[in-house]
């Protein structure tokens, strides 16, 4: 989900990901702006959510290399 104001009054506006880079007129004011590029969303202290999976994964992958434990009586 993409945030954005317009550039002109200030009004605020939600879109989805797919409209960025289209241009829309502005329901308070009328003015044509551009919707940014979406950012990467954040997680923690400024991890990018991609990171975060890639991590996950790769735990998960040690997971499943790591021999059980064996405990003696």
């Amino acid at each position: 989900m993409i945030k954005f104001n317009c550039s002109e009054c200030g009004q605020s506006y939600r879109v989805s990901d797919e409209y960025a880079g289209k241009r829309v007129r502005c329901k308070g004011c009328s003015q044509i702006n551009t919707i940014p590029q979406a950012e990467n969303e954040t997680v923690g202290n400024g991890d990018s959510l991609a990171a975060y999976n890639n991590l996950l994964k790769e735990l998960s992958k040690a997971e499943k290399n790591t021999p059980a434990l064996e405990i003696e009586p």
